[in-house]
């Protein structure tokens, strides 16, 4: 459980992002020249009525919360592209209120930061995020229909135990940087920090607060116009407030990026993992090996879209270590006339411990979902989601139907509509 001392620390460092990513906003606005800057801004109200038959995933019937209720959402998409790069930031807040169940009741603050700048022979990129949110939402994977994301973005953090109250602070920073050392080869250095945090912990919570900084080198070279191969080095650096938890880690990875066709793209990466194994200082330290892998194709057409992955990772998460990570994602989304479209969504992961084999969670979700665009500024959106967890260590498993119903007005509205994807 947090001291009034680490609150203020995390409640430091979300300050801080906040500024920085705000004071770089600011210089990229007033650094952008004239004859180029193009600043967009885009609000976006949204509202909807939202239902699930098992709030908690609870594995007892009898116990099983069903709450239906009203979600209100603002946020506004600020972006300025330059001849070099863009800079884009986006704010969010999201409210829940549930009739029976108050205290599922929820004020969540997201803030999204990207921005690229790309010169002559340096390319950099520095991404943040900032949310805030209850662990229903926050720690429960979600079948996204999001298929503009890269592959390897997609998260994996979460950890399924979704009864509690808690609520679950999150920062994320992401730095990228590549040279091009030649025409067909370019050299790319990489860090990825992430800061967790629960707040209202109860007495027996099995959430930790937990930081997990990750380094990675890769060489990347071209062999013709659609294919290209990498050749990577890991690091990484695990931090829990579980008693013990520490853990670090290094890796090797081999990828191949091959272009299909113009709308086709398909990606291998390969390697293994060392990483830390402890056992509460009963035993000393140990260390394993686990195989890593990620094969995904993506498509895009003009009205149909496909995000299709297989990856296992070693991932870090609020159980109070690190896991082995077997997880695979499908995106399909189709265009079926200029106001209607429709999607469907696959997420299923199972974890396992690092030492032996021993399976904790395994889990399913499945969702579907219809958009129709009323006009240019207004939209109805439909989803439907089913849920199903297994959690080995009881023997015991839970489902839940989910479905939500929302109304948005995005006054700006150019191209294709960005659906909601809140959670």
């Amino acid at each position: 459980m947090k001291t009034r001392d680490e609150h203020s620390r995390q409640l430091f460092q979300s300050q801080s992002l906040l500024g920085v990513t705000l004071l770089a906003l600011a210089l990229g606005l007033g650094s952008a020249s004239p004859a180029y800057a193009d600043l967009e801004f885009e609000p976006i109200l949204r509202a909807a009525w939202d239902y699930d038959d098992n709030a908690a995933l609870s594995v007892r019937t009898d116990e099983e919360e069903q709450i239906s209720g009203v979600i209100g959402e603002a946020s506004v998409d600020i972006r300025n592209a330059f001849d070099k790069g863009f800079i884009s930031l986006r704010p969010m807040l999201r409210s829940r209120r549930y009739e029976s169940e108050a205290d599922r009741d929820s004020d969540d603050q997201f803030l999204d930061f990207r921005s690229s700048y790309n010169g002559v022979r340096n390319d950099f990129r520095f991404n943040a995020d900032y949310d805030r949110e209850s662990v229903r939402t926050a720690e429960l994977a979600d079948a996204d229909l999001d298929t503009d994301i890269d592959p390897d973005d997609i998260p994996d953090d979460d950890t399924g135990r979704i009864s509690g109250r808690e609520r679950r602070e999150r920062i994320r920073g992401t730095a990228r940087w590549g040279f091009q050392l030649s025409s067909v080869s370019v050299i790319e250095a990489s860090v990825n920090h992430l800061d967790v945090g629960y707040e209202d912990q109860e007495p027996l919570s099995t959430l930790f607060d937990y930081t997990d900084t990750r380094f990675r080198l890769a060489y990347n070279r071209s062999f013709s116009p659609r294919t290209s191969g990498v050749i990577a080095a890991t690091a990484r650096n695990y931090n829990s407030e579980r008693l013990n938890a520490d853990q670090s880690g290094v890796g090797v990875q081999l990828g191949l990026t091959r272009d299909l066709s113009e709308t086709v793209q398909f990606r291998a990466l390969f390697g293994v993992e060392d990483t830390d194994v402890q056992t509460a200082g009963l035993v000393p330290e140990d260390r394993e090996q686990n195989i890593i892998g990620n094969i995904s194709i993506v498509r895009n057409l003009e009205t149909t879209r496909l995000l299709a992955q297989y990856r296992q990772r070693i991932a870090p998460s609020g159980r109070g270590g690190l896991t082995r990570r077997d997880e695979f994602n499908l995106r399909f989304t189709r265009d079926l006339n200029d106001r209607f479209s429709a999607g469907l969504g696959v997420r299923a992961y199972t974890i396992n411990t690092l030492r032996g084999d021993v399976a904790e969670q395994d889990f399913v979700q499945l969702r579907g979902q219809v958009f129709w665009r009323i006009s240019q500024a207004f939209s109805l959106q439909a989803d439907y989601r089913y849920t199903v967890i297994n959690r080995e260590l009881l023997g015991e498993g839970a489902n839940a139907n989910r479905i939500t119903l929302w109304l948005s007005y995005h006054p700006m509205t150019t191209g294709r509509v960005r659906t909601a994807s809140a959670r």
